[in-house]
């Protein structure tokens, strides 16, 4: 992993190279390492910190924060960042610098102090491509592999949208006898909260033989449930 070393007199040194190639994206990664304590002096742990960096060709300045590893031991912070397409975009050697900045408020004075470290330039340098693979006819190069790229994460997108779709697709129904219920299946299993039997057999009842005068939907009329009608008991006294 290309490594450069932030020492305490803030030079930047590079400590490990390795190839980094032109318009490559993500495939790398950039490790820059600085000393917990600041000249023995400033805790450097809580410091928001930025690197930033000059393209060697068009010389536009660009910018972007570092988030420090967890994995850090007792006496360094360890900052890794992708090499992006942004910062692989032109050939040539990246001229790196770094801010680091803190706040430390004193309560006994009711003051902040504003910490600002800077460092010196170092180098991070972008292989160019063979002359066949950078010739790109009319600029369009770039836009095309982004076109690729966004159509590869579509295709892959609707491949797990249909085996989601597939896996959660009621294939036959199930009678559970133990929770007297009807379910759907599916290829994991049971879907669905299901219908119970009793209400499954009423819908059924209802629509065969209509609602049940009396009530109660089991295909039989009781004459003495039935509202408004008089008992036949109560007719033959």
């Amino acid at each position: 992993m290309y490594t450069l070393r932030i020492t305490d007199d803030n030079n930047v040194i590079t400590t490990v190279k390795e190839s980094l190639m032109e318009k490559s994206n993500c495939v790398n990664s950039i490790q820059i390492i600085i000393n917990k304590l600041y000249k023995e002096q400033i805790n450097m742990t809580d410091t928001t910190a930025y690197m930033k960096y000059v393209l060697p060709v068009t010389k536009k300045i660009k910018m972007t924060q570092l988030i420090a590893d967890t994995t850090t031991d007792e006496s360094h912070i360890l900052y890794t960042i992708p090499v992006t397409a942004n910062i692989s975009a032109e050939p040539g050697d990246i001229e790196v610098s770094f801010t680091f900045l803190k706040l430390v408020h004193d309560e006994e004075s009711d003051t902040t102090t504003s910490y600002v470290r800077k460092t010196e330039s170092g180098l991070i340098h972008i292989t160019k491509l063979a002359q066949f693979d950078s010739y790109e006819p009319s600029e369009m190069l770039t836009e095309l592999d982004q076109r690729i790229l966004a159509l590869m994460a579509t295709a892959e997108d609707i491949k797990k949208l249909g085996q989601a779709t597939y896996d959660n697709m009621p294939i036959d129904m199930k009678l559970d006898s133990e929770a007297k219920k009807l379910t759907l299946v599916n290829a994991n299993g049971n879907t669905g909260e299901g219908i119970g039997i009793a209400d499954l057999s009423d819908s059924i009842a209802k629509e065969l033989t209509g609602t049940d005068p009396d009530g109660t939907q089991d295909g039989i009329t009781h004459i003495d449930k039935v509202t408004g009608v008089q008992s036949l008991d109560e007719l033959l006294k």
